[in-house]
């Protein structure tokens, strides 16, 4: 059985880019070749830029001063932000898919990643520019590998997102082009890496860097290349940032702001006592960027562009606030992927406080690894990137308290073999393993993947 999609290593972009044409506003670049240049520097395999003009940085400006403003009132109990209605009018006439589905909210259905996955076409506005079109691949972490459209303005919005959580701590992050701003820590087998720029923040550095010591040419040049540049902030899952803990750099972030899974207090407590700088847990998805960040009270969300509803799990059933269910999202300001009611796969209750959602008992993504006989740490990243290039509705993957792998998927193609293979040359043959693939249940909800550890 071949996998349904493109190969991974054939995912990436098809059209080379010069780095006039991925950063159209800036004429220094001696920051970016120094820092992929540099003796330290890891053995970068992708060149990343945000491609934003003037005219786009001034859009980016505005969503800043938006997203920046204090006291402001993101809705009130019972009612709807007052851009509702325009951003409706904008849907309904624009947009493929919510074309004849009217000007009011409670008439738009649900909808989930499937729909996303399976035709983006429809998703996308009709005054959306396809020459701004980007397109992120994601690992497929909870379900199918699944590419996310975004132009420059929306994909570089999630810096005034970071800023404005960040100015709620009192955190002030300095640009320029002699600035390392945001470094992005990886902790897996295979990730795209990189040095680049932002336009938004004058010319500082951007980092994405895996951990992962085959992809740096000595044992200690990542330790030295952090060192050397000190990142402002630092952006990563729990699993990456423990392994940045294991390697015991001298470098002070300001603040690391942890995303992608739960993050636990006794992690959280490490993480701060060691770095000296807060640690945020923050709540966000692929397909719309930040939402929200953890508070005493709940996730508190920062973003008043996005209207938060909870939807019972199964049904198309609006829920009150307090009740618990799915979140949905609807707004954003992406072009080529507007959100009306869109099932995140996330469950918690709203409660309004002064005007500002809080996300109360938020079940995310629990921070999960596997171990090896020999201690060896998979990320389960790397597993679902794999898996997902195979025809599984869903999967469930536990490690008993022997080291011993149970997985069970479903699936109706005989993928039992590949599965099996596939899992095993990620595991080295270092973990006993076993395969079931069952068939699709018609009267089944699968819900996400799901993997678990006794360990």
């Amino acid at each position: 059985m071949k996998p349904l999609t493109l190969m991974e290593e054939n995912r990436g972009p098809q059209l080379g880019l010069t780095d006039r044409e991925r950063f159209p506003t800036i004429d220094d670049f001696s920051l970016l070749n120094q820092l992929r240049q540099d003796a330290y520097a890891p053995t970068f395999n992708f060149k990343s830029g945000d491609r934003l003009t003037m005219e786009h940085l001034q859009k980016v400006r505005h969503y800043e001063a938006e997203i920046l403003q204090k006291n402001q009132t993101f809705w009130k109990a019972g009612e709807q932000p007052s851009w509702m209605g325009s951003y409706l009018k904008w849907c309904h006439s624009t947009v493929p898919y919510f074309m004849g589905k009217g000007k009011e909210l409670a008439k738009y259905p649900t909808i989930s990643r499937n729909e996303l996955r399976d035709i983006p076409h429809l998703m996308v506005s009709k005054e959306a520019d396809l020459e701004d079109l980007l397109v992120y691949h994601t690992s497929g972490s909870t379900g199918p590998i699944m590419d996310v459209l975004f132009d420059p303005v929306s994909q570089a919005s999630w810096l005034p997102q970071i800023i404005s959580v960040l100015d709620n701590f009192g955190i002030n992050m300095e640009m320029g082009k002699d600035k390392v701003a945001i470094a992005m820590i990886c902790a897996q087998e295979k990730t795209l890496t990189y040095a680049s720029l932002s336009s938004y923040l004058e010319g500082a550095g951007i980092l994405k860097l895996n951990l992962n010591p085959a992809e740096w040419s000595n044992p200690n040049d990542a330790i030295s290349y952090l060192e050397k540049y000190n990142p402002q902030v630092l952006t990563g899952d729990p699993t990456a940032f423990m392994a940045l803990h294991g390697l015991q750099p001298k470098i002070r972030p300001k603040a690391m702001i942890s995303s992608a899974m739960a993050l636990n207090k006794n992690t959280q407590k490490v993480l701060e006592q060691y770095f000296r700088c807060p640690v945020i847990d923050v709540y966000s998805l692929t397909e719309c960027r930040n939402i929200a960040y953890a508070t005493e009270n709940g996730h508190r969300a920062i973003r008043p562009d996005l209207y938060l509803e909870i939807f019972d799990p199964n049904e198309d059933i609006l829920l009150p606030n307090g009740e618990r269910g799915e979140l949905t999202v609807t707004g954003g300001n992406n072009p080529f992927l507007p959100l009306v009611r869109y099932r995140t796969g996330d469950f918690c209750g709203i409660e309004l406080k002064d005007g500002i959602p809080y996300l109360i008992d938020l079940e995310a993504r629990q921070p999960v690894v596997f171990r090896t006989k020999t201690g060896r740490i998979i990320n389960t990243i790397d597993i679902s990137r794999a898996l997902s290039r195979y025809p599984l509705v869903g999967f469930k993957m536990h490690q008993s308290k022997n080291i011993k792998i149970d997985f069970k998927g479903f699936s109706n193609e005989t993928i039992q073999p590949d599965i099996t293979k596939v899992l095993r040359e990620i595991l080295k043959d270092e973990v006993p393993l076993k395969v079931e693939i069952k068939k699709i249940a018609v009267d089944k909800n699968y819900g996400k993947s799901s993997y678990s550890t006794d360990l």
